[in-house]
């Protein structure tokens, strides 16, 4: 019995030794998709750039309705490419897609830019604080430059200038704070308040003395004053914004009013005969 199973052991063959892929096996697996994938996100992310450059210089201004079939045609492109930019643009709220009529540019309201404001102040005051560790001398003497002599007419080319000067300012101490997520959100919302915003929240005569304080803070390494001193140079921004946004309100809230009377015939001299 013994010997007999012995002898059936003997003809069952044995499996094969499994054999696992090597480390260069997979990669070479992968090699020409993730080629492909390299080009292609390459390409997306030029059109995207190019289609947010017209967006931010307003060549397509707020409320405008991009021209697909226009923009293929010039880029020398498929429809694929574009679209994936705008959905990538519709992601960071800047277009909206509108059922069968297309898409445009997303026309933001002074209460939204206010908005917006009370996340600058957030993020921006830890990106004052994180450059303050991290500013030289050399680079706050850099800055100081930047204003130093700036014309503050608030109008005009001297105008351009100092919202160019401003901007450059805010996204150099972003930079100093040498955080990626920081610097992603960073440019999500400075999107959005560019796509609205043509001017300033507040007169350059006003924001260049907080400025100052800003640099004095930095000057010194001061990390919870140049946090401080940057909240509050955008909060007194967003309290304007929201001031006016309340403005706004009141006179649409009066017109609606006075529309509602005239077609009652409540008012003076509009009654029905």
């Amino acid at each position: 019995m013994t010997n007999s199973l012995g002898r059936l052991r003997s003809r069952v063959p044995r499996a094969a030794p499994e054999r696992r892929p090597s480390q260069d096996t997979i990669v070479a697996s992968f090699a020409t998709p993730l080629v492909s994938a390299i080009k292609h996100s390459s390409l997306d992310d030029k059109i995207y750039q190019s289609i947010r450059e017209l967006i931010m210089t307003r060549r397509i201004p707020p409320g405008g309705r991009i021209p697909i079939d226009r923009l293929t045609r010039e880029m020398g492109v498929s429809r694929t490419p574009i679209v994936n930019a705008l959905k990538r643009l519709g992601q960071e709220q800047v277009i909206e897609w509108v059922p069968r009529r297309g898409v445009f540019v997303t026309k933001f309201t002074t209460r939204d830019l206010a908005r917006l404001f009370e996340v600058r102040e957030m993020l921006e005051g830890l990106a004052a604080a994180r450059a303050a560790q991290r500013i030289s001398p050399a680079e706050v003497e850099d800055l100081r430059a930047l204003f130093r002599g700036l014309d503050l007419t608030p109008h005009g080319p001297a105008l351009q200038r100092y919202i160019d000067t401003d901007r450059s300012f805010h996204w150099r101490l972003v930079e100093l704070a040498d955080n990626r997520h920081l610097a992603h959100a960073m440019q999500s919302v400075n999107l959005m308040v560019f796509t609205y915003q043509m001017g300033l929240a507040r007169p350059p005569a006003e924001t260049v003395q907080e400025h100052w304080a800003i640099l004095d803070a930095l000057k010194r390494r001061d990390a919870e004053a140049s946090e401080t001193a940057m909240r509050l140079h955008l909060r007194r921004s967003r309290e304007c914004l929201d001031a006016e946004a309340d403005a706004e309100e009141a006179r649409g809230r009066r017109g609606r009013t006075t529309a509602r009377q005239r077609r009652r015939g409540e008012l003076p001299g509009t009654a029905e005969p």
